[in-house]
């Protein structure tokens, strides 16, 4: 479970490039958009943090 939090924490930063991304390709940069990609990016480091230092 440890090994999953990292590569968990790595998706989700690619989850919320790719919703800012695909807000911004169709013109649709609302907050809600905007927020949600931030969120994700920022849980995804959160969690990549926490995986490396569960294995060190």
């Amino acid at each position: 479970m440890k090994k999953h939090v990292s590569w968990m924490g790595i998706i989700l930063i690619v989850a919320g490039t790719f919703v800012l991304l695909l807000s911004y390709l169709l013109h649709h940069t609302t907050n809600a958009f905007l927020t949600t990609g931030f969120l994700l990016i920022i849980a995804g480091v959160i969690g990549y943090i926490q995986g490396i230092k569960m294995e060190g």
